[in-house]
């Protein structure tokens, strides 16, 4: 019998720790980011986003804290494509085994920017993301909202310039699974180089769809999908962590291609914990 060839990992990155702090009421300390982290990485968490460095001091000793003690996920910090909020993000991952520098911009543009400085400007932006690490992250922001063409040029400048995962994110939680997939063919289908980066997407809850969304966005090549435990994030939320694992991987019939494509190893056990964890910590039940 031929060896089974393994099946690369669908990729999940939770973002509890950063997106889920901008819940209304939600504060979360360091020796509580520091307490979860370590729980989601040995129940299998792929990528831990820990904070926003750059622009919250405290986030600062969190993900030091965290990029020393994490042994198996890559630590994650936010940045916008300002050179001194990268430079804080690159410097607070050093101590981790993997790091990573999540980057965002902001493609809906107004009617007085100049489209070319911005793409000059992201450029300039991860280039300097990668002399930290080799592994950067670029987020379109509001990217259903965007001009397509500008968003083609913008996620081709982003790969070209050194972003190893490129995430979609529906910012405003306005699409359904048809408008979000539509939005993410065209780019698979007018960026040239898009094979050459991971496709991610990150998905809000205004209109309850989050998890919705993101197994429509995995039907569609998407290997990284940005979550939170127990759909904590801005607003009404983000993707459910355990509400999409538990989807994907129990409704065989429906989801069976996306059996055929990825694995997911996770500790059913430990994420239960982890969300009963973050129930005590933020008081939302």
């Amino acid at each position: 019998m031929p060896d089974e060839i393994a099946l690369p990992n669908l990729i999940l990155l939770d973002t509890t720790l950063r997106d889920g702090e901008l819940t209304p009421g939600v504060r979360i300390t360091v020796a509580q980011k520091l307490q979860l982290a370590e729980l989601l990485d040995a129940a299998g968490i792929d990528v831990i986003e820990v904070g926003y460095p750059g622009a919250y001091a405290k986030d600062v000793d969190a993900v030091q804290q965290v990029a020393n003690r994490l042994q198996r996920a890559t630590v994650c910090a936010l940045a916008h494509t300002k050179h001194d909020e990268i430079i804080s993000a690159g410097v607070v991952i050093q101590p981790a085994r993997r790091g990573r520098i999540h980057l965002y911009t902001r493609v809906h543009l107004d009617a007085d920017a100049n489209p070319q400085q911005v793409l000059t400007h992201l450029e300039e932006s991860i280039t300097l993301a990668r002399e930290y690490t080799d592994d950067v992250e670029w987020s379109a922001f509001d990217a259903p909202r965007s001009q397509p063409d500008f968003l083609y040029r913008a996620v081709e400048t982003a790969i070209a310039a050194g972003a190893t995962t490129i995430n979609i994110p529906d910012s405003m939680g306005a699409s359904d699974p048809d408008s979000f997939t539509r939005l993410l063919s065209s780019i698979q289908q007018h960026v040239p180089n898009i094979d050459q980066a991971i496709l991610s997407v990150h998905c809000h809850n205004d209109r309850g769809l989050a998890v919705q969304n993101s197994i429509a966005a995995i039907h569609h090549g998407v290997r990284q999908v940005e979550c939170a435990v127990n759909g904590l994030g801005a607003r009404k939320g983000n993707t459910d962590l355990k509400t999409l694992v538990t989807m994907l991987w129990q409704d065989q019939q429906v989801l069976q291609p996306v059996h055929q494509r990825y694995a997911v190893n996770l500790d059913w056990q430990l994420l239960d914990q982890a969300s009963e964890l973050v129930k005590q910590m933020t008081g939302i039940r």
